[in-house]
C-alpha cells in the first residue's frame, strides 16, 4: 500500500496561477515535468498532464482582460496543441515532446510580451506597481 505524504498546510483547492509572473513561473516547472507531468517524489501524487493544463488555462482566464481576448484565444489553442502532443508521446521516443515543449516556449513568449507592453504602457498590477503583471 502506498501513503502519501498529506500536509497540513494543503489547499483541497488545486493551484491556479493568478498572474502573467506566475504563470511563466509555472510554465517553466511544465517544460521540466514534461511529458506526463507525474511528481516522481510523490509529494504531489495528484499532479499530472490534465491537473497541470487546467490550472495553466485557467490562469489564462484570470488573467483574460490584461491579456486581451485575441491572446487569450492564442494561448488556449497553443496550450491544447502542447497537451495532445504530450499526451501523444509518454515516453518520450518519438519527438513529440520536444514539440509540445516548443510551443510551451512559444507561450512564454506571448506572456513575456504581454508583461513588457504592460511595463511600457506603465500599467500598475494589482499592488499599485508597474511589474507587468
Amino acid at each position: 500500500m502506498i501513503e502519501y505524504f498529506v500536509s497540513s498546510y494543503r489547499k483541497t483547492n488545486p493551484y491556479i496561477p493568478d498572474s502573467l509572473s506566475e504563470i511563466y513561473d509555472m510554465l517553466g516547472s511544465m517544460i521540466l515535468g514534461a511529458p506526463t507531468f507525474i511528481d516522481a517524489t510523490g509529494v504531489f501524487h495528484d499532479q499530472n498532464i490534465d491537473t497541470e493544463f487546467h490550472a495553466l488555462t485557467e490562469g489564462f482566464g484570470k488573467v483574460r482582460k490584461k491579456l486581451g481576448d485575441d491572446r487569450y484565444a492564442q494561448l488556449i489553442a497553443l496550450a491544447a496543441r502542447a497537451k495532445t502532443l504530450f499526451a501523444d508521446d509518454p515516453n518520450d521516443d518519438n519527438g513529440k515532446t520536444d514539440e509540445g515543449r516548443a510551443l510551451l516556449f512559444e507561450i512564454e513568449k506571448l506572456i513575456q510580451a504581454t508583461r513588457s507592453r504592460r511595463v511600457a504602457a506603465k500599467r500598475k498590477d494589482d499592488d499599485g506597481d508597474v511589474s507587468g503583471d
